[in-house]
């Protein structure tokens, strides 16, 4: 009888840890969308680049954003991605992409988690998996956010 016992606890013991390893195991969003390379036969968009960044940035990332700032959001940073930026800017450029990216994601995953629990919902595993990668979104914005914090030295974004 007590060889039963031990073996469900085995059993049991090895289903905890096959779910706590696939819920610890949730990676940032794909980004699909990225900066453009350089291209040398065009004029290179730097200024209009760094202005509209700043503006997502220092408006748009300092709270958690939702509904049109959320579109606002995210029209800039899918116009960002296509301008031209000269080579010496490409490498900081990327960097701040991949944070708006991120923590647009997270807002996006986030204002999706809040509008479908809570109170008057029906619970189901599927939001908490929202939850979840809304997490891993914004851990990898923090994450981006370091790259780039010394151009913002007095601001600090939400998270």
């Amino acid at each position: 009888m007590n060889y039963s016992f031990i073996t469900l606890g085995v059993v049991a013991f090895t289903l905890l840890l096959a779910v706590s390893a696939v819920v610890s195991g949730v990676e940032p969003s794909s980004m699909s969308v990225q900066l453009k390379a350089p291209n040398t036969s065009q004029p290179y968009e730097d200024q209009s680049f760094l202005e509209r960044a700043d503006y997502a940035i220092l408006n748009l990332t300092s709270h958690r954003v939702v509904d049109s700032e959320l579109m606002e959001l995210q029209s800039i940073y899918y116009s960002l991605v296509k301008k031209n930026v000269s080579p010496q800017l490409y490498g900081e450029a990327k960097n701040i992409t991949k944070f708006l990216y991120y923590d647009m994601k997270a807002a996006e995953e986030m204002q999706d988690y809040k509008g479908h629990s809570g109170e008057g919902h029906i619970y189901m595993d599927a939001i908490e998996d929202v939850y979840d990668q809304a997490a891993a979104d914004q851990t990898a914005a923090e994450q981006a956010w370091r790259t780039i914090s010394h151009r913002y030295p007095q601001f600090k974004p939400s998270y």
